[in-house]
């Protein structure tokens, strides 16, 4: 069962979760009743699942290679996600990661003022707190390149009721597990 952010505040103000034992990592260590921590302690209890991707040597066994490269493409977001998705991870870092993601879309008639910007996404990565526009968040992450990015849907904003508020909103089905140099 997911719970939403609502419910967990609801929770910890009732006792009933934000009194786990605080984990040996310290990037997984957040003040006793912030959202953080009530979605830390949620995440860490979610499985994790395998890795999922595209099995292109199966691909090409079935000779299918060309009819996936025209859906995904060469150097697109989604062929960027898909072989990030097979890339090693460190569990601890995306827990902190999720714990503390906030995506907070402007509005329609937000005009930036590059003296006072406000930052659309927020998150802690290795305790390190990052501020940024969702354009610089997905330049960063290798989603979409400077010239992707700079295209005029993802300047219009377009991104309202996407995956920027999903990943805001809910954790991805993930289990955990301690690794040699952080436990959890």
């Amino acid at each position: 069962m997911d719970l939403s952010d609502e419910e967990i505040e609801h929770m910890e103000d009732e006792g009933l979760v934000g009194d786990e034992e605080e984990p040996a990592c310290p990037y997984l260590q957040f003040p006793m009743g912030s959202r953080a921590r009530g979605r830390c302690a949620r995440l860490r209890t979610i499985p994790i699942g395998e890795h999922v991707g595209i099995d292109w040597e199966l691909l090409s066994t079935l000779g299918e290679i060309e009819r996936a490269r025209q859906i995904v493409g060469l150097d697109t977001p989604w062929s960027r996600l898909f072989e990030l998705a097979m890339e090693d991870s460190y569990p601890e870092l995306t827990v902190e990661f999720c714990s503390t993601f906030t995506y907070a879309p402007h509005p329609t008639d937000y005009v930036e003022d590059p003296y006072f910007p406000v930052h659309e996404v927020t998150f802690r990565l290795a305790g390190q707190q990052f501020e940024m526009s969702v354009r610089e968040f997905a330049v960063h992450t290798g989603s979409y390149d400077d010239g992707q990015a700079d295209a005029y849907q993802f300047l219009e904003g377009h991104f309202q009721g996407s995956i920027w508020e999903i990943l805001a909103k809910r954790p991805p089905p993930l289990k955990i597990p301690c690794t040699d140099t952080c436990t959890m």
